[in-house]
């Protein structure tokens, strides 16, 4: 947790001053300078929230474990304003001092919520096939499927060790996902990246095993198919493979489906979502083109057959 007690640290240093500074502000210049501030301000937060918020991109820009506390501005900004309206002298000391006092508690507690709760229980001796690894809880597929990538990659790993780093909830964000896989690939030949969805990517015969975090609109389904998606919730697998032209081989941790395939019918009801993948640091080393050939060794001993596919076709639809 070393990590994120840094993080949280930074974001609070950060924030008081932002505080400092928008004090200063509201203490130095005329009302109308100040008004002009925070207007430019908030058109800056918009484009955060428009733009980088919840957004791949702050991987690239924040590449570090912490991404999770580290990409929330938003407590920047709040204390930025509050500073400013502490500073207003037009208004109620006492006022003032609640209204700012409020503004600046929600704003912490903006800053830690990701560490807030407890994480699910898993099962001890959970079950694996190989180097896939089954949920044993409702709320940990995507530590599952980070444990499953990490063992493709020759990486020893857990489905409640993964739960822990990833910061596992009733539920697991992406940034909790791209920290679990962070800390468990340093001093690995692996790093971290992450992309936004794009099933035109994943159909190339090239596209390399991956964690695919989902959110899937269940309305996209033809009404009376039993798609077994939930509908306020998202969804990891493990990506492995390129089926067909329009088909992707996928290893779903929910114990219901394992390896299965997931034709137009699911790709096109695909909301949103990122692909969180092992990519070497030195695509040249030895290790790096051993491990790629293992995991396409690994992958291609996967169920192929067309009766295969039929068969999980139907057990899904």
């Amino acid at each position: 947790m070393n990590d994120l007690a840094t993080a949280v640290l930074t974001l609070i240093v950060i924030g008081i001053f932002a505080v400092l500074a928008g004090w200063q502000i509201s203490k130095r210049h005329t009302e109308r300078r100040v008004h002009l501030v925070a207007v430019a301000a908030l058109f800056l937060m918009a484009g955060y929230l428009t733009h980088l918020w919840n957004r791949p991109v702050l991987a690239q820009l924040v590449p570090v474990s912490s991404l999770v506390i580290l990409a929330n501005w938003l407590p920047i900004w709040g204390s930025f304003f509050a500073g400013i309206y502490l500073a207003m002298t037009c208004v109620n000391p006492w006022r003032r001092g609640f209204v700012g006092s409020f503004a600046l508690g929600l704003c912490a507690y903006s800053a830690v919520q990701p560490l807030l709760g407890t994480g699910p229980v898993c099962e001890a001796d959970s079950p694996s096939t190989a180097d896939l690894q089954f949920q044993t809880t409702p709320f940990t597929c995507s530590a599952a499927c980070a444990a499953s990538l990490l063992r493709l990659h020759g990486i020893e790993a857990t489905e409640s060790e993964l739960a822990e780093l990833c910061l596992t909830r009733e539920g697991t964000h992406w940034m909790g996902l791209f920290r679990g896989l962070k800390l468990k690939t340093e001093d690995t030949a692996w790093d971290v990246s992450v992309a936004a969805f794009d099933r035109n990517r994943l159909l190339q015969r090239s596209a390399a095993p991956c964690v695919l975090a989902v959110d899937v609109d269940i309305t996209g389904f033809e009404k009376g198919v039993d798609h077994g998606f939930c509908s306020d919730a998202g969804h990891s697998v493990v990506y492995l493979q390129r089926y067909s032209d329009d088909c992707i081989t996928v290893f779903d941790p929910s114990p219901d489906f394992g390896v299965d395939h997931w034709d137009h019918r699911i790709l096109k009801c695909i909301k949103r979502g990122v692909t969180i993948s092992l990519i070497p640091r030195d695509p040249t080393s030895p290790e790096s083109l051993l491990t790629a050939r293992r995991i396409a060794a690994a992958v291609a001993r996967r169920p192929r057959s067309v009766a295969y596919a039929n068969a999980v076709a139907d057990r899904r639809w």
